[in-house]
C-alpha cells in the first residue's frame, strides 16, 4: 500500500490545481441588455405620489442568458426627473432574444408637480413626450454583475394618461 501512495497523493495534488484553475477562468463579458420603455400606465393615486407601471422591452445582446435578480431606475420626462422604481420580481432574457418586464415607477407629485404639470399640458407633439431611462440590473453570475441600463426615445401621450383596463384574476 506504501508504493501507492505517492501516486495518490499526485494524483490528488493535479485534481486540486485544476479545479484551482478553472475556477480563476474569468466568466465572458457580457453587455447590458438593450433597453425601450413600451409603455407607461397608471396604477395607484395619491395625495403626495403616483405609481405607474412601465413596461419595458429588453433585448439580450450576448451568447450567454442574463439572470436577472433586480434592477432599479429612474425615468424623466422631457427632461424631467419624473419617477424612480425597480423591478417586481427576477427574470432572465435568453442569449439574442428579447423580453418584456414590468417595473412599478413612483412619482413624487409634492416635489415634481409643477414640472410635470407644464409638461403634461403644454400643445401635445405629434411624436409624444420623451423620455430617458437610467439605471442598473443586478444579473447572477459567479457573484453579482451590475449592468447599466440607459434608454432614451419618444412615448404617446396616450399611454402616460389612459388608465389600464381592468385586470381579470387568474384561475
Amino acid at each position: 500500500m506504501r508504493v501507492f501512495r505517492p501516486v495518490a497523493v499526485a494524483a490528488s495534488f493535479t485534481t486540486l490545481c485544476l479545479v484551482a484553475a478553472c475556477s480563476m477562468v474569468e466568466p465572458e463579458p457580457i453587455e447590458p441588455p438593450i433597453v425601450n420603455l413600451r409603455s407607461l400606465e397608471p396604477e395607484v393615486f395619491g395625495i403626495t405620489g403616483q405609481t405607474l407601471r412601465a413596461r419595458l422591452g429588453l433585448f439580450n445582446p450576448n451568447t450567454v442568458p442574463l439572470e436577472v435578480e433586480r434592477g432599479s431606475l429612474e425615468l424623466q420626462l422631457d427632461g424631467v426627473r419624473a419617477a424612480k422604481g425597480r423591478t417586481l420580481a427576477a427574470f432572465s432574457i435568453p442569449p439574442g432574444e428579447r423580453t418584456e418586464v414590468d417595473v412599478r415607477v413612483t412619482m413624487n407629485l409634492l416635489r415634481d408637480a409643477p414640472a410635470l404639470f407644464a409638461i403634461l399640458s403644454a400643445p401635445p407633439k405629434a411624436d409624444g413626450i420623451g423620455y430617458q431611462l437610467d439605471g442598473f440590473i443586478d444579473v447572477r453570475r459567479r457573484g453579482r454583475d451590475r449592468l447599466p441600463i440607459n434608454a432614451a426615445g419618444r412615448l404617446s401621450l396616450g399611454s402616460l394618461l389612459a388608465p389600464s383596463p381592468p385586470r381579470e384574476a387568474a384561475p
